[in-house]
């Protein structure tokens, strides 16, 4: 029992992503073993790391080794960033938030320099490429949500969405904060004539907002 305690262990460390029962089944020494009997190794596990900084955590019947809520906060920046540059990781962000997106919009973005982070991205399996008229589709991949434990594309935007609501709340609260005392309208309107700022409009708006979003998932997954 102990040593398929062991081997378990083993793969779930090693491993890059979390496990099912049938990859964990790959592994010489546990592919004998009936899905109950291993299923009550993994539950065997958790009692086991109760008191430990790690526990065995499963999430729609894949299993890998985490780190306890608890001490994340602690130990997070020891984690060896990661496998990207901060640039290639900010593209990362946003073809997660657009995804799928065309590469030629995240090109106009980001620049040609996101050429070499698709192309990075492809080969790590982070992003997956799909031909499409004279440009590429690009989406995340399941390697891609294991990483960064999420759990579908609908959490991604959600993540995203919930920044925008946060981040228009603490806007709101500060414009009316700041607010000036009100002009009449003969001056709003000499104002209005005079300024030479350009004139916000729904598209820019979205843009930053999308933009600020981007940064704020960069920073969360980056630092």
């Amino acid at each position: 029992m102990q040593h398929l305690k062991n081997l378990v262990e083993a793969a779930l460390f090693i491993a890059a992503k979390p496990l099912t029962l049938e990859e964990l089944k790959k592994v010489k020494g546990i592919d004998i073993v009936p899905d109950e009997e291993l299923l009550g190794v993994l539950k065997s596990m958790e009692v086991d790391y109760d008191s430990h900084g790690i526990k065995v955590s499963e999430d729609s019947g894949r299993f890998e080794l985490r780190i306890k809520d608890e001490f994340i906060k602690h130990v997070e920046h020891l984690a060896p960033n990661r496998d990207f540059s901060r640039a290639t990781l900010q593209t990362l962000s946003l073809i997660a938030y657009k995804s799928p997106v065309k590469q030629s919009e995240i090109i106009e973005i980001r620049g040609n320099r996101a050429y070499d982070h698709i192309k990075d991205l492809i080969e790590k399996s982070f992003i997956k490429s799909e031909a499409h008229g004279h440009t590429n589709i690009l989406s995340i991949t399941q390697k891609f949500l294991d990483y960064f434990s999420l759990k579908n594309h609908e959490e991604v935007k959600s993540y995203f969405a919930k920044k925008i609501e946060k981040e228009d709340k603490k806007a709101a609260k500060k414009n009316e904060e700041n607010q000036p005392v009100e002009e009449n309208n003969e001056e709003k309107k000499n104002n209005n004539s005079e300024s030479n700022e350009p004139q916000k409009t729904p598209e820019s708006e979205k843009f930053n907002k999308e933009e600020h979003m981007v940064e704020e998932f960069n920073k969360n997954v980056a630092e």
